[in-house]
C-alpha cells in the first residue's frame, strides 16, 4: 500500500495549533484543495470539494495530538486520513499528515492527492507564520 507523509514544524504551542485543526470549520482554511466550503446539514458536516460533495467527520484525541480526517460519499464509505501534533521543546509543534492509497483510490486521484497534500501542509506553515 502506497502512502504520503509531509511534516512541518511551527513555533507555536501544540495546544493552539491542535485547537485549530481539530476544528472542521476550519478545514478550507489551510486543506484548500480538497475542502472548498463545510456545510452543517442535519447535524451532519459535508465537504464542497473538487470531486463533489463528501460526508467529513474528525476523530480527535487532544492529549495524543491525533487528528483522523474522515471523507467519503457516504457516511458508510469514509477513507481516514491522518494529521498527527507533536510536541517539541522550546513550544514548537510538528505536524505530519499521512495519505494511504487504499484500493479504493485510483493512481489518477492518488497523485492528485500527493500534490495536494504538499500545498495543505505548506498552508498550516504558513497560518502559524
Amino acid at each position: 500500500m502506497n502512502s504520503v507523509t509531509e511534516t512541518c514544524v511551527v513555533t507555536v504551542s501544540k495546544n493552539k495549533v491542535f485547537a485549530f485543526l481539530s476544528n472542521i470549520e476550519n478545514l478550507p482554511k489551510w486543506s484548500t484543495k480538497f475542502v472548498k466550503k463545510i456545510i452543517l446539514a442535519d447535524g451532519k458536516y459535508k465537504a464542497v470539494t473538487p470531486i463533489g460533495e463528501v460526508f467529513i467527520r474528525l476523530d480527535t484525541n487532544e492529549k495524543a495530538g491525533l487528528i483522523d480526517i474522515y471523507a467519503g460519499s457516504t457516511e458508510d464509505n469514509m477513507t481516514p486520513a491522518y494529521l498527527r501534533i507533536i510536541s517539541l521543546p522550546d513550544d514548537s509543534t510538528a505536524v505530519m499528515f499521512t495519505f494511504f492509497q487504499y484500493a479504493t483510490t485510483s493512481s489518477t486521484i492518488w497523485k492528485i492527492f500527493c500534490e495536494w497534500i504538499k500545498i495543505e501542509v505548506e498552508n498550516i506553515k504558513k497560518h502559524f507564520s
